[in-house]
């Protein structure tokens, strides 16, 4: 019976986004701990009683397809019945943590953070204390964004990142989060760092919607440090790579528009509300807004994560339009 859950957990799939497929730093001790359950549990087998083993047997195949039911909900987004099979995988395995991560995966999507927050802990709780899971890092500091405790979700995205840097390997995605952290918390150069290095590892791998987002988060950054004439430069380069993005395009108008090219601010905004009004932050990526949206400067600051200084120069260019 073990056998069976134990393979089925060794052959399935993460629930988590590929970006931020669970990765062990010690591999090695995990495998042990299985290897010693599942000889543990080899040892009960042989001496079960026949009737035992039947009511086992029908103890895995409802273990197997509670399984297939949560990965099957999950990838349709059926994310309360995800929620509700994995909740009764638990019952059965309390002792894999994994499985409390998988439902905590579910719980973020579900923005239920401080539930996702308490699952994450747990499941890490139960693992040997050098056992770091890269997924379970980047995910809670996911769930700590999601009640704003920016200073915890810095703390998990860090380690992420040292720890993918001892395997060789940066994940670019993790760094821009971090970056948007670091906005939250007004470290606009270390904000700047941070979309930098992701911009240029999705450079290097070809990864143009992801390279233009970090980009165009890296240009704000510049102009709330002062660099105008910079954040111009970039901001102009992402919008010709970008040709149905608005964001660049409604951040030059606030740009140009403080620097009083007034003309030219308002043809850059009429061209992103008129021709384009996609709400497309990258192109190719999904609908995300409209135009109406980045007159919301709430919007702007808590969701769109824009610096300050700029908000107020959009405020500025709008309000006077």
């Amino acid at each position: 019976v073990s056998r069976r859950r134990t393979m089925a957990l060794a052959s399935s799939v993460a629930l988590a986004p590929a970006a931020l497929a669970s990765t062990s730093a010690s591999t090695s001790t995990s495998t042990s701990a299985s290897r010693r359950r599942f000889l543990a549990a080899a040892s009960l087998i042989v001496v079960a009683p026949s009737r035992g083993v039947a009511r086992a047997a029908a103890d895995v195949d409802d273990f197997d397809a509670l399984e297939r039911t949560a990965k099957q909900a999950y990838y349709q987004r059926d994310l309360p019945r995800a929620y509700q099979a994995l909740t009764k995988i638990i019952a059965m395995e309390p002792d894999e943590a994994v499985w409390l991560e998988r439902r905590a995966q579910v719980l973020v999507d579900l923005k239920r953070f401080r539930d996702a927050i308490d699952d994450y802990n747990k499941a890490e709780a139960m693992e040997p204390a050098n056992y770091r899971s890269l997924g379970m890092l980047s995910n809670r500091a996911l769930a700590y964004e999601g009640i704003s405790d920016w200073d915890s979700a810095i703390k998990d995205y860090s380690e992420a990142i040292k720890l993918s840097a001892m395997i060789g390997a940066t994940p670019p995605y993790v760094v821009n989060s971090r970056g948007n952290c670091y906005v939250s918390v007004g470290r606009y150069d270390l904000a700047l760092e941070d979309f930098l290095t992701a911009a240029d590892i999705m450079q290097q791998s070809r990864n143009l919607s992801g390279q233009i987002y970090a980009s165009s988060n890296a240009a704000l950054m510049k102009a709330e440090l002062g660099d105008l004439d910079g954040a111009i430069r970039d901001m102009e380069k992402v919008s010709r790579r970008a040709a149905g993005s608005v964001d660049m395009r409604a951040a030059l108008s606030a740009l140009y528009y403080a620097r009083g090219e007034q003309e030219r601010a308002e043809e850059t905004w009429n061209v992103a509300c008129t021709m384009i009004n996609s709400g497309q932050l990258v192109e190719g990526g999904p609908v995300l807004d409209g135009c109406e949206l980045y007159r919301d400067t709430d919007w702007l600051l808590r969701i769109r994560r824009w610096p300050p200084s700029v908000v107020e120069k959009f405020r500025r260019f709008i309000e006077l339009r």
